[in-house]
């Protein structure tokens, strides 16, 4: 029986091998690694786009100003009552010159108009008024050493003067003529010689023996009586004020 025939020998060199390109990628050795993601450790200021960097700068920057205008001390500034205060002090001494003002206007027709008008920080003299049932002497000595206080002039003393009247003396000064007075010395003749009679009579070292002791007065009461009427003659010696007293 007859089997088949054997297979033939191949005799020579082995066949150059094929090329790589016509291999399939397996055949090209060890697969190459895949290519790795880039996290946010990686990233760097010089990977920033531009708008970005500007966005952070602009955060970091208001930040910083809040925090210095929060740290800042604030103003200190006077509190609103010592404002009011000073306002309503300003506003009394206003409304006192404009009382004065008013006053003096009123009565014009007796005043003569080259008298002074009162200036802004003109102040009242702080003296009671007179309405003619006191002694005029004393009042007018009152005012006089005001108005040199206040350094008020000729024509300021006949405006100011009149505003220091009530009830009789301010319906005198009212019917006064017009153009009775003329500056402070006429104005002071004519007030003088209106209130005359309300004048204390000036005790003389005689009225000094006019005072005795009552039967039923205590020395003490008589002591206190005598020199309270020895005050009112001070040119009294003390010779005269003993042989008074004895």
């Amino acid at each position: 029986m007859t089997g088949a025939p054997p297979p033939p020998v191949v005799t020579g060199s082995v066949p150059a091998a094929l090329p790589q390109a016509s291999l399939p990628p397996r055949v090209m050795g060890p697969a190459a690694d895949p290519p790795r993601r880039s996290t946010s450790s990686d990233t760097s200021t010089e990977e920033l786009s531009p708008a970005l960097l500007g966005a952070i700068q602009q955060i970091v920057a208001a930040a910083l100003r809040e925090h210095v205008s929060v740290a800042a001390p604030p103003r200190l500034a006077p509190p609103p009552e010592a404002e009011v205060l000073e306002e309503e002090g300003l506003q009394d001494v206003k409304y006192q010159i404009e009382g004065a003002q008013k006053t003096s206007d009123r009565v014009s027709p007796s005043l003569t108009p080259s008298w002074d008008e009162l200036p802004l920080n003109c102040r009242t003299p702080a003296i009671a008024e007179y309405d003619g049932t006191t002694d005029p002497m004393e009042h007018l000595s009152h005012f006089e050493n005001a108005a040199l206080l206040h350094r008020y002039t000729d024509g300021i003393k006949c405006r100011v003067f009149v505003t220091t009247f009530a009830r009789a003396a301010q319906q005198w000064f009212n019917q006064l003529l017009v153009g009775a007075i003329g500056n402070f010395q006429e104005f002071c003749s004519l007030f003088l010689h209106q209130f005359a009679s309300s004048r204390k009579l000036r005790k003389t070292e005689l009225s000094l023996f006019a005072v005795r002791q009552k039967d039923d007065e205590p020395l003490k009461e008589y002591l206190q009586r005598f020199n309270t009427a020895a005050l009112e003659v001070p040119a009294a010696t003390q010779e005269v004020k003993a042989s008074a007293f004895s």
